[in-house]
């Protein structure tokens, strides 16, 4: 792709994500991101107004700002900042700085619906994911990292409590659980322990055991192959290869970490094969994004005829999250593999900055 080209699909990628950040309506604040519930298989669609994607999106953007044309970095420091407006609206109800996918002050979960708002049952307490990913975006001082890497200590694995979900061999390791709540079970995921670890690593803070455990565990997601096989297993929240192997790689492109080297040598070795034969046009993006990060130029996937309006539809239909509801409790966890009992969710305007992330690490 030329370069002429390249800066003016940018920019129109960047002003499209711009477009569609809510000024305030019935369903979102301003500066919040519009994003979809979905199951699809028993006609469920909502509205949903949490906070997770926002904050994807900022850091997403603020990643590839050097890339931007001068316009659009500045579209992109405007979309930051009435963003970042937002973000109190999804710490923590006691006050800290942990973060709710949804606002927790009061309880909003599954807004807009008929049903799962209506009980605690479905509300969820503050997570590793959400708190990560305003960190990064809006990163903090060395005082209130260190404030936060206590605080996951505290909720991890075999501190707060003992997994029994995910694999065996590592029910038993010092490994950061997905929540911070008090009665939510340790629940170890891959993808969201790469995005904790990705912001473990920029802080500078030195790793300890607890980080080496739960990197031992994300090399051992791909090195095993379960990250193909059994993706719900290793990664309950995102679980397809395209999303898991996409987080993974995300991290490794942050620093060569010795305990990740075999991961990152299995996906170089299994990611042509996945992308010959993704079937949406999304996961390609998060294949080929993934394997530009680990140093390799896949084969073009944007036709240099297409204009944003031709790229705006094939970006639609990425559920880049889930909600596995029966896998919380030990009762129902082996009905969670049913797909009936999973919520997904979509972001119109998070799938454009993928592919603006795409083009801008070189894709073509």
């Amino acid at each position: 792709m030329a370069d002429d080209s390249r800066s003016s699909l940018l920019a129109q990628l960047v002003a499209r994500i711009a477009a569609l950040q809510s000024i305030g309506d019935q369903y979102h604040p301003a500066g919040l991101f519009p994003s979809l519930r979905w199951k699809k298989a028993l006609g469920y669609r909502r509205p949903d107004s949490n906070g997770f994607f926002t904050s994807l999106i900022v850091f997403t953007l603020r990643e590839i700002r050097a890339q931007l044309p001068a316009a659009s970095q500045a579209v992109v420091d405007d979309i930051a900042a009435k963003a970042l407006a937002v973000y109190p609206l999804y710490q923590s109800k006691s006050g800290q700085a942990t973060y709710n996918f949804y606002p927790p002050r009061p309880k909003q979960h599954f807004p807009h619906g008929y049903l799962l708002h209506r009980t605690r049952h479905f509300a969820a307490p503050d997570d590793l994911d959400s708190t990560s990913l305003v960190y990064l975006s809006n990163p903090r001082s060395e005082p209130e990292n260190r404030w936060l890497k206590a605080k996951l200590q505290a909720h991890a694995n075999t501190v707060k409590g003992w997994a029994d979900t995910g694999p065996r061999a590592f029910r038993g390791k010092k490994i950061y659980s997905a929540w911070f709540g008090e009665r939510m079970p340790i629940d170890l995921d891959a993808s969201t322990l790469s995005n904790g670890m990705l912001w473990a690593v920029r802080t500078g803070l030195p790793l300890n055991e607890f980080d080496a455990d739960s990197l031992a565990f994300i090399n051992w997601t791909i090195t095993s192959g379960e990250y193909r096989r059994r993706p719900l297993a290793v990664s309950a929240y995102y679980a397809t290869a395209p999303l898991i192997a996409y987080h993974v790689g995300r991290l490794l492109a942050e620093a060569d970490l010795p305990p990740l080297a075999e991961a990152r040598a299995t996906l170089r070795r299994d990611l042509p094969a996945l992308l010959a034969t993704a079937s949406s046009f999304m996961n390609k993006i998060l294949l080929a994004t993934t394997l530009l990060r680990l140093g390799e130029q896949p084969a073009p996937l944007l036709d240099p005829a297409w204009t944003l309006a031709d790229l705006e539809p094939r970006s639609r239909g990425l559920y880049f999250c889930i909600a596995p509801l029966l896998n919380y409790y030990p009762h129902t966890r082996w009905l969670a593999r049913w797909r009936l009992s999973q919520i997904d969710w979509e972001c119109p305007a998070h799938s454009l900055a993928l592919l603006a992330e795409y083009v801008a690490l070189g894709g073509q």
